[in-house]
């Protein structure tokens, strides 16, 4: 356990917390977990965890902005729901990019758990863009992401970053029954996964 790791893992608590509140502030706590977090996978050749960190630190900018100020009228944003066929699509996305990103680390590289890590990967895009724009049907794949994740870095011997995800299980738990009463009002959105 290094401090790096204390440290992401602190922040990560922090902005999936607020995200379960749903709350702004999930956007600047998670701009700091992602670049601790960053350092950390790369130091221990996780390398589509390392990937997804930088995906994260361009959407929780876009993601504080669309919070804020993307609804109609430059207002904050509404919870909503996907479509049925939204949400075949997004966990279609999952899949696909488990399947493609597991095949390149596997031949290409010498990452560890090419295929489990490619999920956490390929899971958390779906799920971050999809929270990016208030959509409820982000916390289920988080959900899977984070079994997945206790798997992947209880492997690589972080110990502490896989007792986090098993916490951040229970929190997406949670954030998930509270989003769908914030969203019961709204209508299903056709969000692209």
């Amino acid at each position: 356990m290094t401090p790096l790791e204390v440290a992401g893992n602190a922040f990560t608590l922090a902005s999936v917390y607020a995200a379960r509140r749903n709350s702004v502030h999930t956007w600047w706590t998670g701009l700091v977990a992602v670049t601790l977090y960053g350092v950390m996978f790369y130091q221990t050749k996780l390398y589509a965890d390392t990937l997804l960190q930088v995906f994260f630190v361009g959407t929780c900018v876009a993601g504080w902005w669309t919070w804020t100020r993307g609804g109609a009228g430059g207002t904050e944003r509404p919870v909503t729901t996907l479509a049925p066929r939204a949400r075949i699509a997004a966990w279609t996305s999952v899949l696909a990019a488990t399947a493609f990103f597991g095949t390149l680390f596997s031949r290409f590289t010498d990452a560890a758990l090419p295929f489990a890590d490619s999920y956490v990967l390929g899971g958390s895009v779906v799920a971050q863009l999809l929270m990016m724009r208030r959509v409820r049907d982000h916390w289920p794949i988080w959900i899977t992401v984070d079994v997945v994740a206790v798997g992947v870095y209880s492997a690589k011997a972080l110990y502490l970053t896989a007792a986090v995800y098993a916490l951040l299980l229970v929190l997406c738990v949670q954030g998930w029954k509270e989003w769908q009463r914030l969203a019961v009002d709204a209508p299903p959105a056709s969000v692209p996964a």
